[in-house]
């Protein structure tokens, strides 16, 4: 199972290395500085869901065997000892003493072999795969659902960390305007209302800086319980997010439908299922049993003519069991069975469809994402040359604190907007490249 889990690091890392670039190069030289490689592969080491996962695939694993083909073989040994001591009176009041032993030792050996089963055996040995398989797919699930979460907080905490770079920024700005009002107030050029204004646009957005601070700390919290990391760990993210260029909903589709890991899961369950209607329908066919066996049995008892007397030898022969009736038991299950077939089969329509409708619901989402990049950066680049121009006219006095505050403002969501933008079109990429079952290969 390592080198499974490996095997998936390693594709996932090939694969998100071609759409993640560093903002800092410089920052893979610091021990305390994390990757989203580095998140991947000590989350697939030390998250508990994945040991869990992984130890129940080992079960999966354990339980493929070749025991409906094999016979079996018993020893049995059995050894009793018996005393007993007799009392026995007269009418004349004589007593007479007596005392009886007697040991038995008995050994066997015996074996058993299903010859014919009415091909159950062949069933339930391939039914023993397809769990295998089963259990393969529930691992890689949570494996795949993992690097989702740890990609999603990872970016999570970069565009919180972008937003308390702005939120900076903007409480940079709002002190430099309290400052000015405090200044005009201090010579008497202005009333003290604009200055009282400006404290209160300062002390709000030194709030909303606090309260985004705090945001960053607790996103870092769950990241590191993602990875079972120290919750008071000191490591940080340096890095940027960049999108990958526009995927085709067409190819996703198509990929979804062949690779995606719920809907083979749920394909190796409407297997099984129709192997269970096979395990069933084989109790309508005779069984064939061999047995033999090796008995040795030792006998003493002291009023034996002989002092002990044994017996030994094999044994063996053939057994035929034919089922005539047993009150429509078999062909009740046999109905039973052949339902859960037909509702595998319509379980599986129905996780494709609805696994349709979800992916081109997620790619209207990734697409309108990426297209509000676009004019969000536009917005953003526009409402700053604003805010310089703003500035200046502020200082000069040729611009009011409200008109300065909404301009202000306007600068800040809109790089709140391309902020979100970004990170929900990269959630949403990787979200759709996981539908798709292309984590895990190479793009």
């Amino acid at each position: 199972m390592k080198y499974i889990k490996l095997y998936f690091a390693a594709i996932i890392l090939f694969s998100l290395s071609t759409a993640t670039v560093s903002a800092q190069p410089a920052a893979a030289a610091d021990t305390l500085s994390l990757s989203l490689e580095r998140c991947i592969v000590r989350a697939l080491d030390a998250n508990y869901s994945v040991v869990i996962s992984d130890n129940n695939f080992k079960i999966a694993k354990n339980n493929v065997t070749l025991a409906p083909f094999l016979p079996y073989v018993n020893l049995a040994s059995k050894q009793s000892s018996n005393k007993m001591e007799l009392r026995n009176y007269s009418a004349e009041g004589v007593r007479e003493n007596s005392t009886s032993k007697s040991n038995s030792v008995v050994n066997s050996a015996s074996l058993g072999w299903r010859l014919f089963d009415g091909f159950s055996m062949f069933a339930e040995r391939k039914k023993q795969e397809e769990l295998l398989a089963l259990g393969e797919y529930n691992f890689k699930s949570v494996v795949e659902n993992l690097v989702m979460q740890i990609s999603s907080q990872y970016y999570l905490i970069i565009s919180l960390q972008n937003q308390v770079n702005l939120l900076n920024e903007l409480v940079s700005i709002s002190q430099i305007r309290y400052n000015q009002a405090l200044t005009r107030y201090n010579i008497g050029s202005d009333s003290g209302l604009e200055y009282k204004q400006a404290k209160i646009y300062l002390n709000s957005d030194s709030s909303s800086l606090l309260l985004q601070k705090e945001n960053l700390k607790n996103a870092y919290i769950e990241l590191f319980r993602l990875m079972n990391l120290p919750l008071n760990s000191s490591h940080s993210i340096k890095d940027s997010i960049i999108p990958e260029p526009q995927m085709d909903v067409n190819n996703l589709i198509l990929s979804a439908t062949e690779n995606n890991t719920t809907l083979k899961g749920i394909k190796a369950g409407e297997r099984i299922a129709k192997l269970d209607t096979k395990i069933t329908k084989a109790t309508r066919y005779p069984l064939i049993d061999f047995t033999s066996g090796y008995n040795f049995n030792l006998n003493q008892n002291q009023y034996f003519p002989s002092k002990y007397n044994d017996s030994k030898g094999f044994n063996w022969g053939f057994s035929l069991s034919v089922p005539i009736f047993d009150g429509n038991e078999i062909n009740r299950k046999i109905r039973n069975a052949r339902i859960n077939e037909e509702n595998a089969a319509l379980s599986y329509l129905k996780a494709k469809q609805d696994l349709e409708s979800e992916l081109y619901q997620l790619y209207n989402i990734y697409s309108n994402n990426l297209r509000m990049i676009e004019f969000e950066e536009e917005s953003r680049e526009s409402a700053f040359l604003n805010l310089e121009a703003a500035m200046e006219k502020y200082k000069l006095g040729s611009l009011s604190g409200i008109e300065f505050r909404d301009i202000q403002l306007s600068y800040m969501n809109a790089s709140d907007r391309r902020l979100r933008a970004i990170y929900q079109a990269k959630v949403s990429e990787i979200s759709l490249h996981l539908m798709a079952g292309e984590l895990f290969r190479p793009r």
